[in-house]
């Protein structure tokens, strides 16, 4: 699978979990980002999302980003309309080259 740069054409922020010391001694939990990379965002059809289900995913939109080593499931995308997702799964793609991020859309309302 070949992508054309011009393809990732959306630029979004891989955000990863990081745990600190709270004033209270405590831990505090926060999102903190981990790359901000380009790529190219696509809705799941009802097929890919059934497909998904079946490999015990629950994924919805389909990130398709340059290789970048030390992603992984659980991290969080936040696409550029703010919108944010949880990685289900991830598929390395072309030996190296690509990721393919399955993600499933937190809904926070």
């Amino acid at each position: 699978m070949l992508v054309a740069s011009g393809i990732l054409d959306q630029r979004i922020t891989i955000n990863r979990l990081t745990v600190a010391r709270g004033a209270l001694g405590g831990h505090d939990e926060t999102w903190a980002p981990y790359a901000t990379v380009w790529a190219q965002m696509q809705d799941m059809t009802g097929r890919e999302i059934f497909q998904a289900k079946a490999m015990g995913s629950a994924a919805t939109k389909l990130f398709t980003i340059r290789y970048l080593a030390g992603v992984k499931p659980a991290m969080q995308v936040v696409a550029p309309d703010g919108t944010v997702c949880r990685i289900e799964w991830i598929r390395s793609v072309t030996r190296k080259e690509y990721l393919e991020l399955y993600c499933l859309v937190l809904d926070d309302d």
